[in-house]
């Protein structure tokens, strides 16, 4: 099973937003991954991107910026505005089918 880390700047509100958004979104296409949450603070430096890198794929409310993360980044701001949110999914949908 495919593993997705969505974050936002505290972990809380917008990435639980997120999430929400990408399960209900999971479900409807019959995909299954396993989907956590956590904040951009966690994040940060070596060990961050060690963590970051164990997951198949990052979905992020704003741009990641640590070159020692390897793996796809799809910013997901679309999933909380809705606009692009269509895009957004469809990203992710072609991600997890890799």
């Amino acid at each position: 099973m495919k593993k997705v880390l969505v974050v936002c700047g505290n972990g809380i509100a917008s990435s639980s937003i997120m999430v929400a958004a990408l399960n209900d979104y999971l479900q409807e296409q019959g995909l299954f991954a396993e989907v956590d949450k956590a904040s951009l603070i966690d994040l940060c430096g070596e060990a961050g991107a060690a963590r970051i890198n164990s997951y198949d794929l990052l979905v992020s409310s704003t741009k990641i910026d640590n070159p020692s993360v390897t793996i796809p980044v799809i910013i997901g701001v679309g999933l909380l505005t809705g606009i692009g949110e269509d895009e957004v999914l469809e990203s992710i949908k072609k991600e997890l089918l890799k």
